[in-house]
């Protein structure tokens, strides 16, 4: 039997029916899930909502905005490797959580992560080359901690801090010891919590945005050169993620400039050297996905505090129109951020600064180690 095959367009029409029917019952997403995060002011902060250098001010949502919670108690966003076993626990068993069938709302008996996805997949032009990187990713976070929480997780948001991890070689990255390895072959994952992971969704390599429902294995193929074959580990592309390099991205005179460096290095670098689903459009199903956006985005947040440049946007925006074309036109702050309805649309605007809009995070620390303490 052909695998099913389900286009961005078809996934925007099964949400726009169950919204036309529950529109009338339904108060804001983001708002609901700001409930549950505890981050009205009216109560106290949780217990993971809290450590050193976290400010005593916050900024209030701008008025209209559909989520109109306040950031009262920002959530700590750590390195993995500062969190506690019991948090790492429970982050391993939520992410397992949004893989169990029967959640999904575009594919029956799909799960959470499926729906992910199958946006990751739908807006592949969208997400990547092209301004929208960092902050649709930084958005894609935001709903992928959403769905955490949704599955039960209450601990603190994590972040992979490559910056210690990569003079001793990405190979032997700490994150390995809880996340798992590799079969050195591009097999399943062959240990640890997500051993033998299964995900719902495929990219359809020939039709760009399309996505194909097949089972599988979530894979791996550690490598330090994507193009070499055989392809050996090695250092996993370690010996490229200088302190230089890092530097540069501080410096970076633009956001355009940040997000070609970004996007053309640690990002790419990171997902070629897991390989397997991390290379390609699915590798949402992969956990290492989200502890390496959330780091990417740690690095846009430390280069808009050093300069005090949070609301830095241009460039161009591309769109793919439902005859699989494609259109460019210059970015806009008032941009639309549609993930085919699995979320509420939001503006550009709202994800550019950790505790405006519908977020409300606050780093650990930024590159450098100073304070994530910026208004």
């Amino acid at each position: 039997m052909p695998a099913l095959q389900i286009s961005p367009a078809l996934v925007a029409a099964i949400f726009f029916t169950i919204t036309a029917c529950l529109a009338k019952t339904t108060n804001s997403f983001w708002n609901h899930i700001a409930a549950i995060e505890a981050r009205d002011i009216s109560g106290p902060p949780s217990a993971y909502q809290s450590f050193q250098n976290v400010s005593k001010r916050d900024v209030p949502t701008p008025v209209g905005h559909s989520s109109s919670v306040k950031c009262t108690h920002p959530v700590p966003r750590v390195s993995f490797y500062s969190a506690t076993e019991v948090e790492k626990q429970a982050w391993i068993q939520s992410f397992n959580n949004l893989h169990q069938p029967g959640k999904s709302i575009f594919i029956r008996g799909g799960s959470f992560m499926d729906d992910l996805a199958l946006v990751h997949i739908g807006l592949q032009e969208e997400l990547h080359y092209n301004a929208c990187f960092l902050v649709c990713h930084t958005a894609f976070l935001r709903a992928f901690y959403s769905l955490m929480r949704i599955s039960g997780y209450q601990g603190r948001e994590l972040y992979w801090d490559i910056e210690s991890d990569r003079q001793y070689g990405m190979q032997n990255a700490a994150l390995w010891q809880s996340f798992g390895g590799d079969d050195g072959k591009g097999g399943p994952i062959p240990d640890g919590p997500f051993r033998q992971m299964k995900c719902g969704v495929l990219p359809n390599t020939k039709k760009p945005g399309y996505s194909v429902i097949q089972p599988h294995f979530v894979t791996r193929h550690f490598n330090s050169d994507w193009n070499r074959k055989p392809m050996i580990k090695g250092d996993m592309y370690g010996s490229k993620l200088t302190s230089q390099l890092y530097e540069n991205f501080m410096n970076a005179p633009s956001y355009t400039k940040l997000r070609l460096q970004l996007e053309a290095t640690i990002h790419a670098w990171i997902h070629q050297s897991i390989g397997g689903e991390m290379w390609l459009f699915s590798a949402v199903c992969e956990p290492a996905f989200w502890t390496l956006h959330a780091e990417i985005d740690r690095l846009w947040r430390s280069w808009q505090f050093r300069h005090n440049r949070y609301f830095d946007y241009e460039g161009h925006r591309r769109i793919r129109r439902n005859d699989g074309s494609t259109e460019e036109k210059l970015a806009s702050l008032d941009d639309t951020i549609d993930f085919y309805g699995l979320f509420e649309k939001i503006q550009v605007r709202d994800v550019m600064h950790p505790r405006r809009g519908i977020l409300c995070y606050r780093y650990d620390k930024l590159v450098g180690g100073g304070p994530d303490n910026a208004m």
